[in-house]
């Protein structure tokens, strides 16, 4: 009986030993050891494609790892096709490089800290883009974005460390979708106002900390400014996918920033196409003879109206050094009734197009 009640409390020690040996382990465990998905994200969802006005649904989810398979996040409730998604998440991370890795069917954008680190917001099958950003020990905020266009809805976001490897611990990120935290380049010299400043043009502000201004619409076109996060830009035109703004900076140059990163209470579907070009630092010549009914736009960007007058809204902006048709004139011969390249026939100023054409013989109307 004594060597009975010995083995029972030799082995009862052992099993209170085991489990606070596998407290300590787990308590040392370094925070990115355990699940990216041991705290919950506080997820929204709209049922539109912009995470514009109220969340149609609000929940807890233990990690983005979803693959609908083209049916909704909560029938009912949720649309199947054209909804979006945010999600909100305070993780501790420890000090190191990590690999963030988003995969998306359609779109998603990835924010560390409010530091933009994935932007791949754009129509396309399933895909994984990745980004490596150095943390420092503590407290990081994660903000993660989708939408769905149509057929198969992927979401997914992981991270790991990847310091552990020996070849490359410090590798740089694959792509550099935005640049590190910078003064703002100097600014070329320019009007006040975007061109025909007989209109008041909507204002958007940049609600990205830093967002880059392009020479055209697309990534693949050169950074002409950065921007600071709160700055106001006028919106002049949209690209043919309304995926980008022209716009002008109070006092500054004139370039493209992506829709997404400016709020403005304006409707972008209100604004004109913009035709694709770039401003030649010598407006070109007519490429017919003088004897034809052609001009050149000589002034930085041009409005194509609807009517004769600045209150007809705006159809089309074309740019500087742009062939026109003249097609006719106003009663007063102030403007311009004409042809631009893309087949598009509308209206512009007089004054703003340079032609060896006798404009007074153009019939009115």
């Amino acid at each position: 009986m004594m060597l009975r009640k010995r083995n029972s409390a030799f082995f009862g020690g052992m099993l209170v030993l085991g489990l606070i040996i596998a407290a300590i382990v787990l308590l040392l465990a370094s925070p990115d050891a355990l699940s990216a998905g041991s705290e919950p994200w506080s997820a929204s969802y709209w049922n539109n494609r912009d995470l514009q006005g109220n969340p149609v649904l609000v929940r807890q989810e233990p990690a983005i790892d979803h693959d609908w398979k083209g049916l909704s996040p909560e029938p009912g409730i949720v649309n199947v096709d054209d909804f979006s998604a945010r999600w909100l998440r305070t993780h501790q991370f420890a000090a190191g490089n990590y690999r963030f890795k988003a995969t998306m069917d359609d779109g998603m954008r990835v924010w560390v800290d409010g530091i933009l680190i994935i932007d791949d917001w754009q129509d396309g099958k399933v895909r994984t883009v990745e980004a490596i950003v150095k943390l420092n020990n503590g407290p990081h905020k994660l903000t993660v974005e989708y939408y769905e266009a149509g057929g198969n809805a992927v979401a997914g976001f992981t991270w790991e460390n990847v310091d552990g490897n020996p070849e490359q611990p410090n590798q740089p990120p694959p792509s550099q979708p935005m640049p590190p935290p910078q003064p703002m380049p100097p600014m070329a010299p320019g009007a006040p106002m975007p061109p025909s400043g007989d209109v008041i043009y909507p204002v958007g502000v940049v609600k990205s900390p830093y967002l880059n201004m392009r020479s055209g619409p697309g990534t693949n076109y050169p950074v002409v400014a950065v921007l600071q996060q709160g700055s106001e830009v006028y919106l002049i035109a949209r690209s043919s996918g309304s995926t980008w703004y022209m716009v002008q900076t109070r006092g500054g140059p004139m370039g493209w920033v992506k829709r997404y990163y400016i709020h403005s209470d304006f409707p972008y579907t209100s604004l004109p196409f913009a035709q694709q070009m770039q401003q030649p630092s010598q407006p070109s010549q007519p490429s017919q003879p003088s004897n034809q009914p052609v001009g050149v736009v000589n002034t930085g960007y041009l409005n194509v109206r609807s009517g004769p007058g600045s209150n007809y809204r705006a159809i089309a902006v074309i740019g500087s050094g742009t062939n026109v048709l003249l097609l006719g004139r106003s009663s007063g011969g102030s403007w311009l009734k004409v042809k631009i390249p893309t087949g598009t026939v509308g209206w512009v100023g007089r004054y703003y197009i340079s032609t060896s054409y006798p404009w007074q013989t153009l019939p009115v109307g």
